[in-house]
């Protein structure tokens, strides 16, 4: 097979060529270059067939930029997607802080609930043994 014949790996899925038409050539001269292009989220399916089809008469320092582009880009996204996460694993944090207040909350007032209860029951049986003082003394 010739260098400069469309190949077309056929695997599908995350980071796979077989929706593209990638040149035998780009696929051994540039692996990471098509790499980066399938893993970038600023191109559309068009614009990576474009790169793929082009990348053999880019002159070296054009695919040079290209690759600092798609790079930098990279590295952009996985800094922003950490960012993220510890945002999101503050956010967690919080939340659960919130509800471990509430539920000691809650369970405050099911205590006190159940002490001004039993204080009533307490009370009331005070004022019965009282009334009951009071009825054996006046007899």
């Amino acid at each position: 097979m010739d260098q400069n014949t469309p190949t077309n790996t056929g695997t599908t899925g995350a980071g796979a060529t077989g929706d593209y038409n990638i040149p035998q050539v780009v696929q051994d001269k540039y692996p990471d270059l098509v790499q980066l292009i399938l893993a970038t989220e600023s191109m559309s399916k068009e614009e990576r067939e474009y790169w793929f089809q082009i990348l053999p008469i880019m002159t070296d320092e054009q695919v040079s930029r290209l690759r600092v582009i798609l790079e930098e880009e990279a590295t952009q996204l996985r800094k922003l997607d950490d960012q993220y996460q510890d945002d999101l694993q503050k956010l967690n944090q919080k939340h659960l802080e919130e509800w471990n207040q509430f539920e000691r909350d809650k369970e405050r007032k099911v205590l006190k609930a159940e002490e001004a209860q039993a204080e009533q029951a307490e009370a009331a049986t005070e004022a019965e043994l009282l009334q009951k003082i009071q009825s054996a003394d006046g007899n």
